[in-house]
């Protein structure tokens, strides 16, 4: 997954900031024009007022046999190094996210994993600053004293939890000693659509995180690849169909 990020939330560009002139992780993003409207979003985020710079984070894999669901939390992993410490003690603005599913070959290439071969319907996460953080609990279903809160606080497909799962929840304060969120909450129901939907916020608004530190995911993955039939070493459409 990558994620875009912008400067601190006053819009002034910090310490260390360069802005990255890096083309989209997705090639470019369609958006339908708003009747009347007189401007249109930004379809590139090098191209956001003021700049933007960008770090990439790797879940945990997923390991699954053709037909089986995946919908089980990963453990949060650190952010890179250099991120964390830059942003150690003050807030980060998140204008934008962009996804990606890859995989490893044999030889030890990265390649994108065809929607045809693993269908993304959704997806949640946190991401958690160091005044917060992450605890892996096991409910015993929806009658839990904790139900009611770790399902309002995810979606995707409404309020249902894989009960049989551990869940990880955000504990600590809601607000940091510098007035700032100590997490936030990024998720994603694009489904087949999820490579090439623009998940950016409008000039002016974005996620606040104070010195964040972790990412956590939970995706719900549908295993569509039948090892028999499909061959994912031959030709792929073009990225603006992909």
């Amino acid at each position: 997954a990558g994620l875009t990020l912008g400067s601190v939330a006053a819009g002034t560009p910090m310490q260390g900031f360069a802005p990255s002139h890096q083309d989209n992780m997705n090639g470019e993003y369609p958006l339908s024009k708003t009747p009347g409207g007189k401007a249109s979003h930004i379809k590139r985020f090098a191209d956001y007022p003021g700049g933007v710079e960008s770090f990439e984070v790797y879940s945990p894999p997923m390991t699954t046999l053709y037909s089986q669901v995946w919908w089980s939390p990963l453990p949060p992993v650190d952010l890179p190094a250099d991120i964390v410490r830059r942003y150690n003690g003050t807030a980060m603005a998140l204008v934008g996210w962009e996804v990606d599913q890859v995989r490893r070959t044999s030889e030890g290439v990265e390649k994108s994993v065809p929607m045809s071969a693993s269908y993304n319907h959704h997806w949640d996460s946190w991401l958690i600053g160091a005044e917060a953080r992450v605890r892996k609990v096991s409910l015993s279903g929806p009658d839990d004293p904790a139900a009611a809160d770790l399902a309002g606080r995810r979606s995707g497909c409404g309020a249902e939890l894989p009960w049989d799962q551990p869940q990880y929840v955000v504990e600590g304060p809601e607000w940091s000693v510098r007035g700032h969120p100590t997490h936030a909450a990024l998720t994603s129901g694009n489904g087949g659509e999820f490579r090439k939907t623009l998940h950016g916020f409008a000039p002016g608004y974005a996620l606040v995180v104070d010195s964040p530190a972790q990412l956590q995911i939970t995706p719900m993955n549908i295993d569509t690849w039948n090892r028999e039939a499909m061959d994912l070493s031959g030709p792929v459409p073009p990225p603006f169909v992909a």
